[in-house]
């Protein structure tokens, strides 16, 4: 059973948005005008037709100065007796303070004061304690700046976090682009939608995509191996996973043409996180397992409305069966492939798929014949 996202009301919900990216002296860190930009675009999106926010109840702050321009509004929104949902977005440099504690840059943000954090910041342990001062059911921060991950365990306890990255990872922006990594790709799904995804996009369903998409876009890097930006990373507080931001534009078109091509897309993006990596020599099977359940509707749908013998549909039917295999159950992979040879050799038996899949019924055929499990 698929749980349905809650949509919050909007007379009932608050946001506060947070970029910092120009810094002035005496700070040294490198500008980064997305930040502002992207807090800017989230919000706008937040707050429009599709979004569940009231935009008089959208504040965003950009470049603030002192911890004040950002504790003030948030302490208001803290105030408000009808809160049901508070949201805290943050978007710019994340630095170490004392203690090794996550700190979020302001515009002049400099070196590490006598206090150890760097003066002048913002402690996301400040901002935690007053988000849960709120009487609100639910209580969201998203973060987008290095480090983040450094807030998920007892500093964000009771508030639903999302990350743009780990503990010690770096949250990546591209020189020269309107957004950052994060929130540009958080703008893009909340723009483009999700073709198999619910009505509306809850928190979870975001991360889901976000866990997928970013390590799966070229971001810049130093070193010898190309890659993706960070995964993201996500604490849940009860079913705060179900809290929808926006509505899923895409939603109802998931057996379209265009909806089917979406979806072969993200099943190619899920397909290169289960390859080995410099960074993963060994993947993670559930995301094999994910894999196989992602192509099994596709190849369905796609026969359905393509027709099972459309270029489109052998491919994701090749691949599912392969990916089948792939995750332990050589005889289900078998008998998919089967199927499929039969099929193209009776109507098509000239069709440029027909080798490649003839070579993986072989391949997993020999697979069961050696006595590996035969799945369901």
């Amino acid at each position: 059973m698929t749980w349905a996202a809650w949509r919050p009301a909007p007379a009932a919900s608050y946001a506060l948005l947070v970029g910092t990216g120009l810094h002035v002296r005496p700070s040294a860190l490198s500008r980064m005008p997305q930040a502002g930009a992207s807090v800017r675009a989230l919000g706008a999106a937040l707050s429009g037709d599709r979004g569940v926010f009231d935009a008089r109840r959208t504040t965003v702050v950009p470049e603030p100065a002192d911890t004040r321009q950002v504790l003030d509004p948030l302490g208001r929104m803290v105030r408000e007796p009808d809160a049901d949902l508070l949201l805290f977005v943050y978007c710019g440099h994340g630095l170490l303070g004392r203690d090794d504690r996550l700190c979020l840059a302001l515009t002049p943000s400099g070196q590490n004061g006598a206090g150890g954090d760097p003066n002048p910041s913002l402690p996301f342990t400040e901002v935690a304690s007053l988000l849960r001062e709120s009487p609100a059911r639910h209580k969201v921060a998203i973060l987008d700046c290095c480090f983040s991950g450094r807030a998920l365990g007892p500093d964000g306890h009771g508030i639903h976090l999302l990350t743009a990255c780990g503990r010690t990872q770096k949250a990546l922006f591209p020189p020269g682009g309107t957004h950052t990594g994060f929130t540009g790709e958080l703008l893009r799904i909340l723009d483009e939608g999700i073709p198999d995804g619910p009505r509306h996009l809850g928190l979870s369903a975001l991360y889901d995509r976000l866990a997928v998409v970013l390590p799966t876009t070229p971001a810049p890097r130093t070193g010898i191996f190309p890659a993706g930006y960070p995964a993201p990373h996500q604490q849940t507080v009860d079913g705060s996973g179900h809290i929808a931001l926006a509505v899923n534009p895409a939603h109802g078109t998931r057996r379209t043409p265009a909806g089917l091509r979406a979806r072969g897309a993200f099943a190619q993006r899920l397909k290169n996180l289960t390859e080995p990596s410099p960074g993963t020599p060994v993947p993670d099977p559930a995301v094999l397992a994910q894999l196989v359940h992602v192509l099994a509707g596709l190849a369905r749908d796609a026969s359905e409305v393509l027709g099972p013998l459309d270029d489109f549909s052998i491919d994701v039917r090749r691949n599912h069966a392969v990916t089948t295999g792939a995750a332990g159950s050589p005889g289900q992979a078998a008998a998919l492939l089967s199927a499929l040879v039969d099929a193209v050799r009776a109507t098509a038996p000239g069709h440029r798929a027909l080798p490649g899949t003839e070579r993986a019924l072989a391949h997993w055929s020999r697979e069961l014949s050696r006595g590996g499990p035969t799945g369901a």
